[in-house]
């Protein structure tokens, strides 16, 4: 199984990305006039087939949902162009005057405008999924779903397209990031000045207003369903395969966190024993040092008039004279003890020294916003961290960027949320042996 885990998918996630979709890519193929049961087969097919490419080629699939509908739209391509009726689909607006408009509405634009639409809007497919489905650039992607959702209400409402000749006002705008803040995937330092021009740019207001509108008119077309044992049938089929080649949920999490955590550079155990026997040689040292200052002969005969002998260890004999000079002894354990310090803490004097400014740092980081759809731009924003050094921040256990800390600690960087699937990811931001771990909400 490793090849990175699998590229860190698991059997769970897999399961729950076919089971989100599969109904839409039902519709997709049925929209195109492929016949009930074949619609089935072919979303299966096409779901093993991503399944193989997942544990086989993981570096092939960008997004799970953009790969399966991928596939899907290649065989609409050759499908008969014969609909299916509105009465198979479960909606309040199916086979309504309504919904026939929307979609005479959504034939009279091109083919991959039209697309996009269905894709981000009526299909609900996150914006990186997107542009996987179309084979486009995640920009292009969002172009084409921005003059697409205008093209629609134009349509729709039988007026003019609005446009941005009028606008007025020193802020730079574009119709993607306009189209991103009518839908609200906008990222906030980016959104927070353009809700401002709004208010004084009619020009703007108008555009934002009618992308919404054709956001909402896209996302209300009914959906045809598979039918329901032939769902289950095929989520079970699938469940089946995944658990079987893929990880569980569980081993991802442990090979993130190993990932993140890798454990000290060396075991305790070595660390132990390299201080016993540190110890045990700093004895060793001391014990000679002290023998060595009491044993008589030409060292000691070579000592200057002046000072007085060294008197031994043991005691004299009761017609010896008793002499009254200081015991030598505390020497030899002021010795020893020394030796002891040395040997033990010798090793580490540099991390000691390193090891002091860290304890006195408290690094923060902060997310904004701390949770959203696949695709969108994370503010990283940290605190308390050593000056002029360069962090890297990473998603979901890859690095995407990195940023210089000023004098004040702090430092500002971005990361994207470009994760396969949905959930809690990690945000880790790094500096040689400092590490600090965000959570960012990833949801469809």
């Amino acid at each position: 199984m490793p090849r990175d885990v699998v590229a860190l998918v698991s059997a769970d996630d897999f399961v729950s990305a076919i089971r989100v979709y599969a109904d839409r890519v039902n519709d997709l193929l049925r929209r195109h006039g492929v016949p009930p049961l074949e619609a089935v087969e072919i979303a299966e097919t096409h779901a093993l087939a991503l399944l193989d490419a997942v544990v086989n080629a993981p570096e092939t699939v960008v997004d799970l949902a953009g790969w399966w509908f991928a596939r899907a739209i290649e065989v609409t391509s050759a499908a008969s162009q014969q609909p299916a009726a509105d009465d198979e689909a479960i909606s309040m607006l199916a086979g309504t005057e309504t919904e026939a408009r929307v979609r005479d509405a959504l034939a009279s634009l091109r083919d991959s405008q039209s697309a996009a639409v269905m894709l981000r809007d009526g299909y609900d497919l996150p914006p990186q999924a997107v542009g996987v489905a179309l084979r486009r650039s995640g920009d292009v992607a969002a172009d084409l779903t921005a003059a697409g959702r205008l093209g629609l209400v134009a349509a729709y409402d039988d007026r003019p397209q609005p446009d941005l000749l009028a606008h007025s006002g020193r802020t730079t705008v574009d119709l993607a990031s306009l189209s991103r803040l009518a839908e609200g995937t906008l990222d906030p330092p980016r959104a927070a000045p353009l809700r401002r021009h709004l208010g004084n740019c009619a020009a703007c207001e108008e555009v934002v207003e009618t992308l919404g509108r054709g956001r909402r008119l896209a996302s209300a077309l009914p959906i045809i369903a598979m039918d329901d044992d032939a769902r289950e049938d095929l989520i079970e089929r699938i469940s089946e395969r995944a658990t079987a080649v893929l990880p569980s949920h569980d081993t991802v999490l442990r090979v993130v966190d190993e990932d993140h955590d890798p454990g000290p550079a060396v075991s305790p155990v070595v660390a132990v024993i390299v201080l016993v026997l540190a110890l045990a040689i700093g004895i060793g040292l001391g014990v000679i040092s002290r023998a060595g200052n009491h044993t008589p002969g030409p060292l000691a005969n070579s000592a200057p008039p002046s000072q007085p002998p060294v008197s031994p260890l043991f005691s004299h004999p009761a017609s010896a004279p008793p002499r009254h000079h200081h015991s030598p002894s505390p020497r030899p354990i002021t010795s020893a003890s020394a030796t002891v310090t040395a040997t033990a803490t010798g090793s580490s004097p540099s991390s000691s020294a390193t090891s002091t400014p860290i304890s006195q740092l408290h690094p923060s980081v902060a997310l904004s916003p701390p949770g959203g759809r696949q695709g969108t731009r994370i503010v990283v924003i940290g605190t308390g961290w050593p000056a002029g050094t360069r962090v890297v921040v990473s998603y979901a256990g890859h690095p995407q960027s990195s940023a210089q800390v000023d004098q004040q600690g702090s430092f500002t960087a971005h990361a994207v949320a470009n994760s396969v699937l949905p959930g809690n990811r990690r945000v880790v931001v790094t500096d040689n042996g400092l590490s600090v771990t965000a959570s960012f909400n990833q949801h469809l």
